[in-house]
């Protein structure tokens, strides 16, 4: 629900926000006075396009500091401000514990007015000791709330194992090689490739890669169920390394580390490929989002509802569950609009994609994906080999506007109900991570994932499966039930997209990898 149920500016909590190094992100070029490359600022800029940004920028900037001096001495209001957590009781020094997000929230709110959409999915989905990817397996069989490609069928990973062998070999068949997956789940997916990929290699070239694995997870939960399929329990016990990492060795020798994030990722050998994996990683970031009013841009805020009138008529989306007697629509929290400017309304107010879009247009923005997908660039220029694939389901050629849903138990519900038990899921803006990318990187797709499966093979692989399971007629059936799943376009087979990067001219054949 939106609600415009606040009055002013209000403070916003201290929520903890992934940033990148500037020199992570910036190259040397870029660090002089612009204009910086083929006289634009930035090399993408004009001259009248920076100095209006840096205008709206500076007018931010003057507003907020006026707002936060305030026009009274802020020592007036010693003991008169709200505590946190709040006492539980006047007469009672103790606090209220904390058990659940919910808590979390109320108090936060409270204390600090509405949320950015996005500290409270930061919050949801990584909070330490309430957070929903941090306390559990969300892929168990029994207990988990959604199934993913890889657990349906391995044929899936057999595919991705193949397209990356193939990528090697046309790349010279370097003899290092990393393969770093982003968000890798129970560990499924890239033990599927590591088996194809390993048993290509062994199978139709002389040469026997030195392969590291790089597992982006932050979640000990997962970690140890990844451990337990990729190594051998008894003989590759999961060790800590002196910087606090994981590691251990794979079923096939494999040196593997777990890395808490992309910046701990070693970096600086050119001789290493990186070959990177992103499946249903971009669609759990956090998102900021934004309506577009008669005075400007207005962000979307997390509001506690029953602080507020609740008078506002529900915002449906496809998603929203139809049902009134639905528990889910009973919710604690909603979307309000800002009153006024938020820091974060200069990203649309400065940006060509935004900022010509008409009153009542409602968007999303991600970026954390932006800064992930220059990380991901980034490995992917430091030897000029390797690729990275991006599966995901989202948008090919528009703006996401009213995506944001929540998954519980194979259904969808209200993204505001029961926060850190329930996962979050956006849909990718696919368009804007190939805008990022494309004068970086060889971009190709997005494509949907039928069309990649059945372009990479698949058909051929199933088809191979269902003959030599002649005598097992309900072991054909799962089969093709899971090719089905996979590939049709009313099931994974349309919504789910492939986008693939290479490095920028690392080779002079323009002749798309297999699969685009």
């Amino acid at each position: 629900m939106i609600h415009r149920g606040y009055k002013g500016i209000s403070r916003l909590s201290k929520i903890p926000y992934r940033q990148f190094s500037r020199t992570a992100l910036i190259s040397k070029d870029q660090s002089d006075v612009p204009p910086h490359q083929d006289g634009l600022y930035f090399g993408k800029f004009t001259k009248a396009e920076y100095d209006e940004a840096k205008k709206i920028i500076e007018q931010q900037i003057s507003r907020l500091e006026s707002q936060i001096k305030g026009d009274h001495n802020i020592r007036e209001n010693l003991g008169k401000i709200p505590q946190f957590p709040e006492p539980s009781s006047s007469s009672s020094p103790a606090s209220k514990k904390i058990d659940n997000l919910t808590d979390f929230f109320e108090q936060t709110i409270k204390l600090t007015g509405p949320l950015p959409l996005s500290a409270y999915m930061r919050q949801c989905l990584t909070h330490p000791e309430f957070g929903y990817y941090t306390t559990r397996d969300p892929l168990h069989l029994r207990t988990g709330d959604f199934i993913t490609s890889p657990e349906i069928s391995s044929v899936f990973g057999e595919m991705l194992g193949i397209w990356y062998f193939s990528v090697w070999q046309s790349q010279g068949s370097p003899e290092r090689i990393r393969f770093v997956e982003f968000g890798p789940g129970r560990g499924t997916l890239i033990f599927d490739v590591l088996k194809t990929f390993n048993k290509l290699a062994e199978k139709f070239t002389n040469v026997k890669p030195k392969i590291e694995i790089n597992l982006i997870e932050a979640s000990h939960v997962l970690r140890k169920e990844q451990w337990k399929l990729l190594c051998d329990e008894e003989g590759a016990p999961l060790e800590t390394t002196e910087e606090g990492y994981n590691k251990s060795v794979t079923k096939w020798g494999n040196e593997i580390y777990w890395l808490d994030t992309e910046k701990d990722i070693k970096q600086g050998n050119s001789e290493i490929a990186n070959f990177v994996i992103a499946h249903e990683f971009f669609d759990a970031l956090p998102i900021k989002s934004f309506i577009r009013e008669e005075e400007g841009w207005r962000e979307l805020m997390v509001e506690h509802t029953a602080s507020v009138n609740n008078t506002q008529p529900k915002l449906e989306s496809k998603e929203t569950p139809k049902s009134e007697n639905d528990e889910s629509l009973d919710t604690k929290f909603h979307l309000t609009i800002s009153p006024k400017e938020t820091p974060s309304s200069m990203i649309p107010q400065i940006s060509k994609r935004y900022r010509d879009l008409p009153v009542g247009t409602r968007i999303e923005i991600c970026p954390d994906a932006e800064l992930y997908i220059m990380k991901m660039v980034q490995l992917l220029n430091t030897s000029n080999k390797g690729a990275v694939l991006v599966i995901d389901y989202g948008t090919a050629n528009e703006i996401p506007s009213n995506s944001l849903r929540g998954i519980y138990q194979h259904r969808f519900v209200s993204p505001f109900w029961s926060p850190g038990e329930v996962d979050l899921s956006i849909d990718v803006d696919f368009q804007n991570l190939k805008n990022l990318t494309e004068n970086m990187a060889e971009c190709y797709g997005p494509i949907s994932q039928g069309d990649w499966l059945h372009n990479i093979g698949i058909g051929h692989r199933i088809d191979q499966l269902i003959k030599k399971n002649s005598h097992h007629e309900e072991t054909q059936d799962k089969i093709y039930d899971s090719y089905l799943r996979l590939t049709h376009p009313e099931q994974m087979g349309n919504i789910y997209k492939f986008m693939a990067l290479l490095p920028k001219h690392a080779s002079s054949s323009s002749t798309p990898p297999p699969g685009f």
